[in-house]
């Protein structure tokens, strides 16, 4: 029992870990997703191509999760024509994301890991966890968490303008 519970936060390390070495990458090509959304319907990093792409990573029962998926919402529905694109990822079963909806509607697609999601967007120890995609198809960096909304509404910004 005692190595049981000296694995979890071994494992919750490691995962901080390498979550926080993949949040720290730029300019390299960020890994391809193929996946179903929570309707079934296949979403593909690569069809977005020359879009800036925001992956958020998140869960229902993550309270800033909660917070913010309203106004990434916001900012996806004002950005979109610029040419923004929003994906939310969770691990959490689709009946579970779609009850959640309910409360917290946004239009942007929800992913699940049922398709070939690499491990970058898998390895979470913090949520939420944001990736940001330039529209070249580079990671570049995203905000710490915990920084203010208007510093992530202001890189994706930075990002849509600069790639014009």
């Amino acid at each position: 029992l005692s190595l049981g519970l000296a694995a979890k936060p071994v494992s919750d390390g490691v995962n901080r870990w390498k979550q926080e070495r993949n949040m720290a990458m730029r300019g390299v090509a960020a890994p391809l997703f193929e996946t179903p959304d929570i309707y079934g319907k296949t979403q593909r990093l690569a069809d977005h191509k020359g879009e800036v792409v925001l992956v958020n990573i998140w869960a229902t029962w993550c309270a800033p999760c909660r917070a913010e998926m309203p106004k990434l919402d916001r900012l996806y529905r004002d950005r979109k024509d610029q040419g923004l694109m929003v994906f939310g990822i969770s691990d959490e079963p689709v009946a579970v994301q779609q009850k959640f909806l309910l409360d917290v509607p946004v239009t942007y697609p929800l992913l699940t890991l049922d398709g070939g999601v690499p491990s970058l967007y898998r390895d979470i120890a913090r949520y939420p966890a944001v990736f940001l995609i330039d529209r070249q198809g580079r990671l570049q960096p995203a905000p710490a968490p915990g920084q203010p909304f208007e510093s992530l509404q202001a890189a994706v910004d930075s990002l849509i303008q600069s790639s014009h």
